[in-house]
């Protein structure tokens, strides 16, 4: 196998053009040689670690775009409630206001702005549980140790 990188050309642009000869059904190793890589793993880790690059680029990129059509939603979905406002009219504004309301949510939760739940955990000791069935055997006017026997009899 060849491991001379071809002249002139960067890694990004060699892991791409390794990444096209893979999709177009080259091995591993055949596109090792082609792209100077030293080894088909390589190659492999080459390509994946530009694939990762290019879709986390994309995600962003693609983020931003729909950020952009909720902020505009929210535009026009102001403007309908503010004319309706200013024309007193009233049939319909709960719907735009509502419409409104969904449109921050989406952009909030778009943007990992929505706030995290809050949980709370009660820990239950050994101790606490021995203590509560001691007060439960105080109310019942049993004390602990006492024999308690079976008042019904068996037929």
């Amino acid at each position: 196998m060849s491991s001379v990188k071809p002249e002139g050309i960067s890694d990004r642009e060699r892991a791409l053009g390794a990444m096209k000869d893979r999709r177009d059904g080259k091995t591993w190793a055949e596109v090792a040689d082609a792209w100077g890589y030293h080894d088909k793993s390589s190659a492999h880790r080459a390509v994946k670690t530009v694939l990762e690059r290019v879709e986390g680029e994309t995600a962003d990129d693609y983020r931003e775009v729909i950020a952009a059509r909720y902020e505009a939603l929210w535009a026009k979905s102001w403007e309908a409630i503010a004319a309706a406002d200013a024309k007193g009219q009233l049939v319909g504004k709960s719907q735009l206001v509502a419409s409104a309301r969904g449109v921050l949510d989406s952009l909030a939760k778009l943007q990992g702005l929505q706030a995290s739940t809050k949980s709370e955990v009660t820990v239950v000791t050994r101790g606490a549980i021995d203590a509560e069935i001691e007060a439960l055997f105080g109310k019942a006017g049993i004390q602990p140790g006492d024999e308690t026997t079976d008042t019904q009899e068996n037929p």
